[in-house]
């Protein structure tokens, strides 16, 4: 009976961790990854009395996760708007954004699966690419079509499209290297 309450803890354990990593892998292609960080400790500490990690640290984390989506949020509409588009152009960008991760994770086990030939690295890359690069490529478009559509000239949409591209990344950059402070965080207060 005691083996088998230590499987199941360690197993509990093992997808604690796992889910933190895939919270991180998640900010990658534009998901809320930091609330399923926080959610997933939340969830390992209640199961702890709260005290591991503590009920302080999970406020902290709290704070850490609002910063990551507003930041995210912010840069892409920040990207938008030193361009010379608007504010709705920014919205447009976040929903071709979304969509295309959307599009992309469609693709992303048929890709996995194929790229079992390069190891893991090839798994890795054939799930994660096509999401992320979707994910931009459908921000890039939504807001050139949307500049396309308000009267701008090719040329002016394509720059908002770029604001959009460059403000993207810099957000989903932003908010995986708080989603990464976040794990380790909780990692080194349970450990």
């Amino acid at each position: 009976m005691a083996t088998v309450l230590t499987i199941l803890t360690s197993l509990g354990v093992a997808l604690f961790v796992i889910v933190l990593f895939i919270g991180v892998l998640a900010t990658l292609v534009g998901l809320p990854g930091t609330v399923l960080i926080l959610v997933d400790a939340v969830i390992f500490s209640a199961c702890h009395g709260f005290a591991r990690p503590p009920w302080w640290l999970l406020l902290i984390l709290l704070v850490m996760s609002v910063v990551a989506e507003l930041l995210d949020n912010v840069l892409s509409a920040l990207g938008v708007k030193a361009t010379g588009g608007t504010t709705k152009t920014s919205l447009w960008a976040l929903a071709g954004g979304v969509a295309g991760a959307i599009l992309g994770a469609n693709f992303s086990p048929i890709l996995g699966v194929l790229g079992l030939a390069g190891g893991v690295a090839g798994v890795v890359f054939g799930s994660l690419l096509p999401p992320i690069l979707l994910a931009l490529v459908g921000g890039f478009a939504a807001a050139y079509f949307y500049e396309l559509r308000t009267g701008q000239t090719p040329e002016q949409a394509r720059k908002a499209g770029f604001g959009a591209l460059s403000g993207r990344l810099a957000g989903v950059l932003a908010k995986a290297v708080l989603a990464s402070m976040m794990v380790a965080i909780i990692l080194s207060s349970v450990f």
